[in-house]
This record gives C-alpha cells, structure tokens and sequence, in this order.
C-alpha cells in the first residue's frame, strides 16, 4: 500500500512538475520581447514615450531615438495600403507626435529633417526653425566622412571581418517582369551619376563581435545613407551575410553546399529566409513564429560636420529589443560596452 501510494505521488509530482513547465514556456514565448516592440495603448502614451526618448536638445536641434516600426509620415497615396509588420503594432507616425513634443520642449513647431526608416531605428533629426534645417542638409550635403554610424546584427559572419567600400544602388529592369529591382554595383559612368541614374554610397564596416555558435555577426556599419535598401543589401549581397530579420534581400543568397551566391534578383523572391534551428532557439523563436522577428538596424549615432562651425556628434542607446538580442546572441566581449551605451 505504502508503496502503491508513493508512486501515485510521484506521477502526480512529474504530472504538475510537466504542466508547470508547459505553462512557464507559454507565458515566456506569450511575453516574448519581440512581441512587445510597441506597448503604447493610446496616441498620448505614445508621444509621451518619444518625449523620454529625446537625447538632444539645444538651439533648435532636437533628436530623438526613433522606435522600430514607427513611420516618418503617411503619405495621401500611401492611406489606403498602410501595413504594420510588428506584431501588435500601431499605425502613429513620428509626424502625429510633432505638435505635442514641440509645445513641451516651448518650440512654436518642429519638422524632421532626418529619420530612419520604419524598420529601422534609430536618430531622428528635428529642427525648430529654417536656419538650423538648412545647417543639417548642408552637413550631409558637405560631408567627407560617413555621417551615419549603424550598428546591425546579420546572420552568419561576413567573408571579410572589416573594410571599406565604394559602391552605387541602381535599379535594373528585365523584360520578362514589369517590376524593376535595386541592385548594388561596383561600377558606374559618370554619366550614370549626372542623370541621377545611381546613388553613390561610400562607408566603412567592421565586425564587432561573433555570436555563440558563430550564428551572427554584431557590425558597425559607417555609411552616409538614411536608404531603407541600402544597408539590407550590403550585408545580404557584399557581405553575404543577412540582416538579422530582413525578410526582402535575404533571398538575394543562396546557400549551394558550403558556398553562398548571389541570387538573380528577378529569381528570388521576398519571404522569410531559412533560419538555423539553434538560432531561433536562442532567440526564443518557433520556427511558425520566425515572422516576429525584427530587422536589427539601429542608427546608433551621427556626425553633424561643420554644424554651425562645429563638429557635433550625437548618440543613442540601444531600444530593448536589439538589447536584448545580443544578450540572448552571447555577444560576450562586447556586453560590458553594450551595458554601458544603455
């Protein structure tokens, strides 16, 4: 009897034990942090979350750390297709802000200047006036070394671990398909420039750290350019190692045995790339859920050259999700500097 009443406990035991465990796994995946990019329940919550967001504000210059997901503005042509890929997200723009951070900061108005794009996040430059707009589109305009300091997550590691490129977006067109795609080229007339048939781009990269398992790659990118393409790209097509949850140039590489190549761009199609099993299980990420994960582009900081005679650096931390990521990556050498910045 003794002995009957002891196993009985003991499947009772392993039965809670079990169900405990399914539970605690539900609520992690359930509160996961990709999940929560976007906590605001109201317009105000919102706005109220960019105005602690602000890291600079002085003589009419004021940047903010821009959230992922959020856009610049909606455009009239732009009403009717609006779509937000964060989970929960919601459809305020940086521009439905303006008028409340501007009477808190006691600026008649505001206007941004230079903003990430929506999957990106990042500094957002926002000016008061006319004199300090002009100061900022000259800054960029004048530049002779990369303004932007990126720092991005890509999957895998890059043939090289640092260098310096030279290189135009274009787009090209087939006659087999209507639509035409961006490509990046390490050649280009000067004719091509003239008529404004490439955008020249000119930076620098380096590989920060290597993640545990070498599954990714933590880089700082230094380029002058705010292009949403750009920069996805780069790290799929000369780096041949993808941003971390870009789901539109991933495809642009295919792996054939142990080798990547570039893929036919009309050839690939945009879609969520294969993932390494260990990677989604560091990130805490069913291979059903893959579509939550977000691109990891964060403008960490700009250089304002000759900024009304001064060179003026701005920077900003980390947002919690990005944070987060390279906690879970175990980019170890690094978290102490990681730790600081936030």
């Amino acid at each position: 009897m003794l002995i009957l009443i002891s196993k009985s406990y003991t499947l009772k035991y392993m039965y809670t034990t079990i169900s405990c465990l399914k539970i605690l796994k539900r609520n992690y995946i359930k509160n996961h942090s990709y999940k929560y990019i976007h906590p605001w329940k109201s317009l105000s919550q919102f706005t109220d979350n960019l105005l602690n967001n602000i890291i600079y504000n002085k003589d009419g210059l004021v940047a903010l750390n821009k959230p992922y997901g959020i856009r610049r503005r909606i455009f009239e042509s732009e009403i009717n297709e609006i779509r937000n890929n964060v989970p929960y997200g919601v459809s305020y723009t940086l521009e439905d802000a303006l008028p409340y951070i501007a009477t808190q900061l006691n600026y008649p108005n505001l206007t941004i200047v230079k903003c990430p794009e929506m999957y990106m996040s990042g500094i957002a430059l926002l000016a008061a006036n006319s004199r300090v707009h002009r100061s900022i589109e000259l800054s960029y305009s004048n530049y002779k070394y990369p303004l932007n300091t990126y720092w991005i997550i890509t999957v895998g590691i890059p043939k090289q671990l640092k260098s310096e490129f030279h290189l135009a977006i274009k787009a090209i067109s087939n006659p087999q398909f209507k639509e035409r795609k961006l490509v990046l080229t390490t050649s280009w007339s000067q004719n091509d420039k003239k008529l404004r048939r490439v955008k020249v781009i000119k930076g620098e990269y380096e590989v920060l750290s290597n993640s545990t398992l070498n599954l990714c790659s933590l880089i700082q990118l230094k380029s002058s350019t705010h292009n949403k393409s750009t920069i996805r790209l780069f790290a799929a097509t000369m780096l041949y190692s993808p941003v971390l949850g870009d789901n539109i140039y991933a495809s642009r590489i295919q792996k054939v045995g142990n080798t990547y190549v570039r893929a036919d761009p009309f050839f690939s199609c945009p879609g969520l790339p294969k993932l390494d099993t260990k990677l989604l299980k560091l990130l805490v990420v069913k291979p059903s859920e893959q579509a939550i994960i977000p691109t990891h582009i964060h403008l960490k900081s700009i250089n304002l050259s000759n900024f009304f005679g001064r060179t003026l650096t701005i920077e900003s931390p980390l947002m919690p999700y990005f944070d987060w990521s390279c906690k879970q990556l175990e980019f170890k050498h690094l978290m102490s500097t990681i730790d600081k910045a936030c």
